[in-house]
């Protein structure tokens, strides 16, 4: 009996997957509203705080990692050395006006982040600009670079830029690299030479530091490595970075959202704000649809 009613019963839910997508809206813009109200006033900036003290360390000729710290202090610094040179000169500006100036950018790089997401016109991608909407926030609040690293490649991966943008990333996030995959896709193969290349020379400067204090303990996150095991950790990023491999090299139009999957696996260290990263496959995906060509 069901077989036979089945097929009559798609034209009403046809007729009803518009209102099916307005309620769905509907709740998870409800939900997002809860989210920002309960952690509106959390402020921060901890991680402005690992900034700061790496680049007030580096002022004073002391040492720029500092192994005997809690992994999970805010005090840690896991970023290449041209990071804290860049704070380097921020450190005489008065500390709060820098906080205010750096949650603005990251502000605007959220903005731009949720923008994009809303042109696409799509119940998928309005969906997940509401659900990300409270990340982007939590990050903004304390000071983490990842709105910025995230914009970026969402909207310079497919420039001429592309590659040092992308090499820039790896050297503050490191697994942001396996987004060279979609260039392995395109058979852009000067593109991924230019995008090795690039991570290799920004990451350069580690050389000149020493390491020995550098803290490689991830310490607690969302991670697999933190929940379920180290092997748990190593299978995810390992299968995820496989399959992510076998559709750029079957040229796959998912290589996009498959590289993003990845590197949020791919990091022993991830937190819920990974899944960020989809908005670099959602949208840059989007412009390879759109303008297949290699764009300026």
């Amino acid at each position: 009996m069901l077989p036979m009613s089945f097929p009559g019963a798609l034209p009403t839910i046809r007729r009803i997957q518009p209102l099916l997508k307005r309620i769905v809206i509907a709740l998870l813009f409800g939900a997002m509203l809860i989210r920002v109200a309960l952690i509106a006033t959390d402020w921060n900036f901890g991680d402005i705080n690992a900034y700061w003290l790496a680049a007030e360390r580096l002022k004073h000729g002391e040492p720029l990692y500092l192994g005997s710290l809690n992994p999970d202090s805010y005090q840690v610094f896991r970023y290449a050395p041209w990071f804290a040179w860049l704070w380097m000169p921020l450190t005489f500006l008065p500390r709060s006006l820098v906080e205010v100036g750096w949650a603005a950018v990251l502000g605007i790089a959220s903005l731009w982040i949720l923008a994009g997401l809303v042109r696409l016109r799509s119940a998928a991608a309005v969906g997940l600009a509401l659900i990300l909407t409270p990340w982007l926030l939590s990050l903004v609040q304390v000071g983490n670079i990842q709105p910025l690293v995230v914009a970026v490649l969402a909207y310079g991966m497919s420039r001429r830029s592309g590659p040092i943008w992308l090499g820039a990333s790896v050297a503050l996030k490191v697994v942001p690299g396996l987004f060279t995959l979609v260039y392995v896709a395109r058979r852009q193969w000067r593109r991924v030479i230019l995008a090795v290349a690039s991570s290799g020379l920004f990451a350069a400067p580690f050389l000149l530091y020493d390491l020995s204090g550098y803290q490689t303990d991830p310490g607690r996150s969302a991670s697999l490595y933190y929940y379920v095991s180290p092997f748990a950790w190593v299978v995810g990023a390992v299968l995820s970075g496989l399959v992510a491999l076998v559709l750029a090299w079957r040229r796959s139009p998912y290589i996009w959202v498959a590289a993003a999957v990845a590197v949020m696996l791919a990091g022993p260290r991830t937190h819920v704000t990974y899944a960020t990263y989809l908005v670099v496959g959602l949208l840059g995906g989007t412009a390879d649809r759109i303008r297949p060509d290699d764009r300026g």
